[in-house]
């Protein structure tokens, strides 16, 4: 494997395991302030939820107590009140919050009614013939106390929750019967004023435990092991109020959720963007310390350090065959066409020599005109002379040109075979200069060819 690709790979193994490491921590950072967060939503439903039942205790009680007043008014002086009935009404009336009407019913027949406006198809109802409301109105008898009884839906149009206080005309001993006194309580708006519409992270549900149990507002799966539970007393009986948090639907969960992973991404990425910064960085610096800026060909540092690595392997049997290749009367072709046409005929080389050596094998460019080959696992003079001959042959035969005029190249070759012995890779490297100057001068150079 070569040192790039090297390289590349370990970077790939290291960016696979930060990325590992970096998703489960994002996630475990994403959980653990998402935690804290939810029970920071659960304190602040709770608190709304014990909010909601003392509110509807503090505005039943306040509107319920006009009954008690206006019964107690009918029962010392019933004349009276009638005379003036709408006076008394309006004004307890104005002291209430939700009230939407106020009746008196002798014999259970609604005859009194505050305000009639809006109201007026209740005039006159006979509550004993309604058998929901008539069941209400015995068991305020039964109980001789205020009996707070719905929502029921009303005549007139609405839900109300209807306050019924017993009036007897024989008091205290309340033996005989008169009728009933009735405040009507708009159930929508004593709801809305409670605040339970407004809880939207929890499942709230309410219900009348008092008698036969009824679910007032919500699902009755809600009293199902509650995660928070009130009892809202009344001024008489209780309803329960139950409330189950439903945090994955928390859109302010949901937000922090989002926010958390979207700065975990950004700051995953750059850390990792500043890590890719730093080998690309240093792959550049690596780079042009070992390879050659003109031709990109490995240079003399690289070329050393590959020769020193093939000559310690442990596994032994390290054969191979170091060629030194250098370019006849390079001098000419700079002094007749200039130094930039001498860096291109160069480049024609390097290209020239990798063309005709294998993938396996290794070509460097060690300064000016020369250039070094590595040929892996070919040591016999033989096979090493033919494949020389082969390398000079091919890249002779071609031609480089410039301005139409052909430069015809010439190559040195000599070389050194390391075959397992000791021998240190500067000894190596001067046996195969020392090769290629023998050659050099054996050749009869033609001046013409340049």
């Amino acid at each position: 494997m070569s040192y790039n690709k090297k390289t590349d790979f370990i970077f790939a193994l290291i960016s696979i395991a930060f990325f590992a490491i970096a998703t489960p921590i994002s996630i475990a950072i994403k959980n653990h302030y998402v935690s804290l967060e939810s029970k920071k939503v659960e304190m602040v439903v709770a608190n709304n939820i014990s909010l909601v039942r003392s509110n509807f205790e503090a505005s039943i009680f306040m509107d319920t107590f006009l009954a008690d007043s206006l019964a107690t008014l009918i029962t010392i002086d019933p004349d009276a009140a009638f005379k003036k009935w709408d006076v008394v009404a309006s004004q307890l009336l104005s002291k209430s919050q939700h009230v939407r009407n106020v009746t008196a019913s002798p014999n259970n027949i609604i005859t009194y009614i505050y305000p009639l406006e809006g109201n007026e198809s209740a005039l006159g109802i006979d509550l004993s013939r309604i058998p929901e409301q008539y069941k209400a109105i015995q068991l305020a008898k039964q109980k001789q106390h205020i009996y707070i009884d719905g929502p029921v839906n009303l005549v007139q149009g609405g839900q109300g929750l209807i306050a019924r206080y017993p009036i007897y005309s024989d008091f205290p001993y309340n033996k005989a019967y008169w009728g009933t006194v009735s405040v009507v309580i708009d159930y929508n708006k004593l709801m809305t004023y409670s605040g339970i519409y407004d809880i939207f992270d929890a499942e709230v549900a309410i219900r009348n435990v008092t008698n036969t149990p009824k679910v007032l507002y919500g699902d009755i799966e809600t009293f199902d092991n509650p995660d928070i539970q009130h009892f809202i007393n009344l001024p008489y009986g209780r309803w329960q109020l139950a409330a189950k948090y439903k945090l994955s639907d928390s859109a302010h969960l949901t937000f922090i959720e989002r926010t958390i992973l979207s700065m975990a991404l950004i700051s995953v990425s750059l850390i990792y963007a500043l890590f890719f910064l730093i080998y690309k960085n240093y792959k550049t610096i690596h780079k042009a310390a070992m390879q050659d800026e003109l031709t990109h060909l490995p240079n003399r540092r690289y070329i050393k350090k590959l020769l020193k690595k093939m000559s310690t392997k442990k596994e032994g049997n390290s054969f191979f065959t170091l060629l030194s290749v250098d370019v006849n009367d390079f001098k000419l072709v700079n002094d007749n066409y200039g130094h930039d046409v001498g860096d291109r005929f160069l480049q024609f080389i390097s290209i020239k020599l990798q063309e005709n050596v294998r993938s396996t094998d290794t070509v460097a460019r060690i300064g000016g005109d020369e250039f070094l080959v590595i040929l892996n696992n070919i040591y016999l003079p033989e096979k090493v002379n033919s494949v020389t001959q082969s390398i000079k042959n091919k890249i002779e035969s071609e031609s480089f040109f410039h301005n139409n005029k052909e430069i015809k190249p010439s190559l040195s070759i000599g070389y050194a075979i390391y075959n397992d012995k000791n021998i240190d890779i500067e000894t190596l490297i001067t046996k195969a200069d020392h090769a290629m100057y023998l050659n050099k001068n054996a050749n009869a150079f033609s001046k013409t060819s340049i």
